[in-house]
């Protein structure tokens, strides 16, 4: 409040003084009643102070948002969300929310442009302003709304950003309701638009992958299959390769799964089923399932029919290093076992003679080799008389292994695991077990120590640099027992564990533990280290249990130890116990390649503030240091899907350059943005600094906005709700878009302005001065009074 004539306050006030007494003195000479003179004194002092008020001008001041000045911003969703059919009908929802908003822009946004400075944006991936809404095509393949609202609060930082005003159905793709932060954003008014409930559909949704050890099914998919409204029919789903470079040949068509067949009711609407095969190949592959009903016409929607999912089967082959002390049948059934593997390759060096120093067998005079070699056209292999015979089996070409066990980097580095069987530490020098050592916990390859009368305590490993890796204490109170008889059992660990288990069910494994024979050649340990694992056990006549399979991890890699000589036995019985001891070899050795790196490795992740794809590409030599002076490229295709229209208008292929991180030697990284969906796969390679290869790598992903954006087909009230009530904001039905002037002009707009409306200017003013002079001169009348 305020007056705007305050120069004539003092006249005011004296005059006011004056009338006042002389109006006291007056009433009190009357002959009026206490009561009554008091009343008729107050009504003339209140005209009189209303009256002495009018000249000074007094002023009612208030604040309103000053017009033009602030902003409000209306976004309309532009995603495909909102291009769903009407019941059945050929009108889509994002007719309807076009048609209206144009009528709203004609009526209800006019209104509020007089006061405020309104902005039309579209919103879908990215944020865009519009001149009107007539250009709403609702082709957005996702609904961004966290990322558009960012973008405003950031665009307005500077300005009085007064509101937003948001026509959507809520099915955001970038936040849910416990991601979203309220701070900052400016009162969010929602206008919802789409279905209320849920429509007749049917869709995939939790799809899972994983690959398991198992031999006979090493992938898995598990999909939920799931119908909305009343929806009834039978669905097919299917599981078909995706073709990468070439066609899909014969037998890669042949190890697709089968199609299965499903009955969805509004009382069953949702059903999951497993697809459990053995994939043809190795190296990345893509699968795509499709979910097809014979109710066409019932599915709302068939964007989110379809799921790319993509594997990765590893490198073609794993190569794995078998070195035993002598010939023996363990052998024999572990390189079948392996054989029937096309991703594992194993190479064996078995000593079939121990080092002779004392030798004294003498051949011709000045032969220093071995004679027994002579004639075989070996001259470049044969033996010296104090070193061990060694034969090579499985060899790449006539250099590997050719000095016998590795003795640099280099070459014991280029395998993923080392098996040691029934072989003494002495056979190796003090700088090979420190090499294996190293092997395993810098290079990340596995171990497997097996067991016989040449290892462990016996073999000497208690006290050598390889002691540390082994998970059990090699200089324990342990004994070599060949006369006993020992039951394998699986642990509870062991259980969990699937590469442990040669059956997918409980029931056959244990019918296959309880036929497994009798084991007669073991080395009792009686402790494990801490942080390694007991997967199974041996329980002799007596009941006295020991370990049977140990596991533990080391540094960047694994080991395992069966100390076991005659595990071989298990294949001396039915072809069936020949194929469990096979799958079981397969599945121990897959443990111990699985997480072996290569020397270039390469990981994509998506940036989830901009949705680009990271790329972080890591090198190392042969010796597996990083490589610091090196350069790196990427490679990356994106895969057409059937029935896809042509690509004429996207990439097929792009060359990116990976820069180097200085921070982090031997890592290189580049950024990639696409909008197209698809697969995608990109090939790393990385040269030395003398342009050599070091090696190439393989990753990929796959851009499939539809998942999120016809996850629900319904309104998303829980988030707009939660959205407007953080925000101070609201949601409305189209029919109150006419408040939305009145509703803004309450909220605490950043940029006003004062109004001084006169008090005085008013006839009611008036009209109680005078009903107060009236109300004294009839108290007066009433007495008799002048």
């Amino acid at each position: 409040h305020c007056f705007n004539n305050s120069d004539w306050t003092l006249i005011v006030l004296l005059t006011g003084v004056l009338l006042l007494t002389l109006s006291y003195f007056s009433l009190r000479q009357g002959d009026l009643p206490k009561r009554s003179r008091n009343a008729a004194l107050a009504l003339r002092a209140a005209a009189i102070i209303l009256l002495g008020l009018s000249l000074l001008e007094p002023m009612w001041l208030s604040s309103r948002p000053k017009t033009g000045a602030n902003i409000v911003a209306v976004l309309a969703d532009n995603s495909q969300g909102l291009n769903l059919r009407l019941d059945q009908k050929d009108s889509r929802y994002g007719d309807i929310l076009k048609e209206r908003l144009q009528d709203a822009s004609a009526q209800s946004f006019r209104t509020l442009s007089e006061e405020y400075q309104t902005r039309f944006y579209q919103f879908d991936s990215q944020l865009k302003r519009i001149p009107d809404f007539t250009k709403l095509d609702f082709s957005g393949t996702s609904s961004r709304l966290s990322h558009s609202l960012s973008q405003l609060k950031s665009r307005f930082s500077k300005q009085p950003f007064a509101a937003a005003i948001v026509a959507t159905d809520g099915n955001a793709t970038d936040i849910d309701l416990e991601s979203f932060e309220a701070e900052g954003h400016p009162p969010v008014f929602f206008v919802p638009s789409g279905f209320e409930e849920a429509p007749e559909d049917v869709s995939l949704k939790n799809i899972r992958v994983t690959q398991t050890p198992f031999d006979d099914s090493p992938v898995s998919i598990k999909a939920s299959i799931a119908a909305s409204g009343d929806f009834s029919a039978k669905t097919s789903i299917s599981v078909s390769r995706i073709a990468i470079d070439d066609e899909i040949t014969v037998e890669e068509e042949a190890q697709s799964p089968a199609e299965q067949t499903v009955t969805l009711t509004p009382q069953t609407p949702n059903k999951t089923l497993s697809f459990d095969w053995k994939p043809y190949g190795s190296g990345l592959q893509f699968y795509e399932l499709k979910a097809e009903t014979e109710e066409a016409a019932l599915d709302a929607s068939s964007e989110n029919n379809r799921r790319v999912v993509m594997i990765d089967r590893g490198q073609e082959a794993f190569r794995i290093l078998y070195v035993s002390g002598r010939p023996n049948w363990e052998y024999k059934f572990l390189n079948r076992a392996l054989f029937e593997d096309p991703q594992l390759q194993m190479v064996g060096l078995i000593r079939v003679a121990k080092r002779e120093p004392k030798f004294e067998f003498k051949g011709r005079v000045g032969e220093s080799s071995n004679p027994l070699f002579r004639g075989f056209g070996r001259d470049d292999e044969t033996q010296q008389y104090d070193q061990p015979v060694l034969v090579r089996i499985n060899a790449r070409d006539e250099e590997e292994l050719r000095s016998g066990f590795p003795k640099t980097e280099e070459e014991l580095f280029e395998y993923d695991a080392i098996i040691i069987d029934d072989l003494e530490a002495d056979f190796f020098s003090y700088s090979q077990l420190s090499l294996v050592r190293r092997f395993v916990s810098e290079r990340g390859g596995g171990l497997l120590l097996l067991g016989g009368a040449d290892t462990l305590e016996d073999g000497g490993y208690q006290k050598s640099p390889l002691s540390p890796v082994l998970p059990v204490y090699a200089d324990g109170p342990s004994d070599f027992i060949h006369n006993d008889e020992f039951q394998w059992s699986l642990t509870r660990e062991g259980w969990v564990e699937p590469w442990t288990r040669v059956h997918p069910n409980e029931i056959d494994e244990r019918l296959r533990l309880q036929d497994m024979p009798q084991f007669k050649v073991a080395n009792t340990l009686p402790q494990i280290k801490p942080g390694a694992r007991t997967l199974a056990t041996l329980e002799n006549k007596s009941g006295q249990t020991f370990p049977g399979l140990v596991a533990q991890n080391f540094g960047s890699g694994r080991s395992a130890c069966v100390p076991l000589g005659d595990l071989w036995r298990w294949g001396l019985g039915k072809k069936t116990e020949q194929e469990d001891l096979s799958k079981f070899w397969r599945q121990l050795s897959r443990w111990l390649v699985t997480d072996t790196p290569p020397r270039v490795q390469i990981i994509a992740e998506s940036d989830k503030e901009d949705g680009s794809i990271q790329i972080e590409i890591s090198a190392r030599d042969e010796t597996f240091q990083p490589i610091a002076l090196g350069q790196a490229s990427v490679s990356i295709k994106r895969i057409t899907l059937e029935g896809e229209e042509s690509q004429e208008t996207t990439f097929s292929q792009i060359q990116l350059s990976a820069d180097p991180i200085s921070e982090r030697m031997g890592i290189y990284r580049a950024s990639f943005s696409s909008k197209a969906p698809g697969p995608y796969v990109a090939e790393a390679k990385v040269v030395d600094q003398d342009g050599k290869l070091v090696g190439t790598a393989q990753t990929g992903w796959i851009i499939d906005p539809n998942i999120d954006e016809f996850s629900s087909l319904q309104i998303n009230r829980a988030l707009i709700e939660e959205i407007a009530e953080k925000t101070g904001g609201a949601v409305l039905d189209w029919n109150q878009l006419d408040t939305l002037s009145d509703r803004i002009s309450k909220l605490p707009i950043q940029e006003t302005e004062t109004v001084a409306k006169p008090i005085w200017h008013n006839g009611l003013y008036f009209l109680f001065a005078l009903g107060c002079l009236l109300g004294e001169w009839a108290i007066r009348r009433k007495r008799g009074l002048a």
